[in-house]
């Protein structure tokens, strides 16, 4: 299938709501027009070959001009070179389409400003579908299908999508390791980055988390950070991220250990990264403190060594 050229005009209008996080998407193509749906994500969803499943998403006007809104499926992939998770819409097929198994109750959606309505849409998934993950959106968007008359008209046009990833049963294979896992340490802004940057080797979208545990230089836990779960999708590479904000001041050496697990089995992951940070004033302070000692104890050797001197010679007069 040839790749749909109006994919690009729009990915700066929904790029925001195309993460595969969140809970409400919005698009803007001018004053006046806007859309919005609840939910934009479908992350749960499972099937077995030869299934029908059926679900609804709300759609809405918030703007102040009348709107109609044609829904349309198409699949999606991680897009290339891209490790923050940002998906990339395609007609293209893919080896882990879906867009062919979504239809919708129907073709098009009017709404007037402020208005609302709920469309329901189906996934048929076909007998001999490949066993695993299967990705693909709904797109709703104010340009009409090809062939339609509103095609004719000069207008600006705007869409969001949501996004959907489906699991069909059979040889599920979840599998997945952790590439990095690293931390720049203490920043301008006063807290400490983690990143964890996870491959799925897989046939199926996987959710690593875990928890950070960070020991000072003595071995004492000094806090723990829960590094939240995000999808990581077949035969791709996501960084994850979690933030610490210490109480108090740092210094000396800090190791971070990351404990986890991902997919239905809770596969476990551990992995490890460590930083410094020093203070010049800390650092003069205990130096000064470390010259102190040993002028201490070089006095002291010294005054010992005088009085056993001392000693020595009132025991020779004896």
């Amino acid at each position: 299938m040839k790749k749909n050229k109006f994919l690009t005009s729009i990915m700066a209008v929904f790029v925001g709501v195309l993460m595969l996080v969140g809970t409400v998407g919005l698009a803007s193509a001018q004053e006046g027009t806007s859309i919005k749906i609840s939910p934009v994500l479908f992350e749960d969803l499972t099937a077995d070959p030869g299934e029908q499943l059926t679900g609804e998403i709300d759609v809405s006007n918030p703007g102040s001009d009348a709107i109609v809104l044609y829904p349309t499926a198409q699949n999606f992939l991680p897009k290339a070179g891209n490790e923050e998770g940002m998906p990339e819409l395609t007609e293209n097929d893919t080896p882990y389409a879906m867009m062919e198994w979504i239809s919708f109750d129907k073709t098009s959606v009017d709404l007037a400003p402020g208005a609302k309505d709920t469309v329901k849409f189906f996934i048929t998934v076909p007998a001999d579908a490949t066993p695993g993950g299967h990705y693909g959106s709904l797109l709703f968007s104010t340009k009409a299908p090809e062939g339609a008359p509103e095609t004719t008209q000069l207008k600006v046009e705007s869409a969001v999508s949501a996004l959907v990833l489906l699991r069909v049963s059979g040889d599920i294979r979840e599998e997945g390791n952790v590439v990095s896992f690293t931390t720049t340490g203490l920043t301008d802004g006063n807290v400490v980055d983690f990143e964890l940057k996870f491959e799925n080797t897989g046939n199926t979208h996987v959710k690593p988390m875990g928890d950070i545990v960070i020991t000072n230089w003595l071995g004492s836990k000094v806090a723990e950070v829960k590094m939240e779960g995000e999808n990581v999708l077949p035969n791709s590479t996501r960084n994850l991220t979690a933030t610490w904000q210490p109480q108090g001041a740092l210094f000396g050496k800090y190791t971070a250990t990351i404990t986890g697990a991902y997919g239905t089995a809770n596969k476990a992951f551990t992995a490890e990264t460590s930083f410094s940070q020093y203070h010049f004033t800390t650092l003069l302070i205990i130096l000064v403190i470390i010259i102190l000692i040993i002028l201490f104890i070089k006095m002291s050797s010294k005054s010992y060594k005088e009085e056993l001197s001392k000693e020595i010679k009132e025991e020779m007069k004896r």
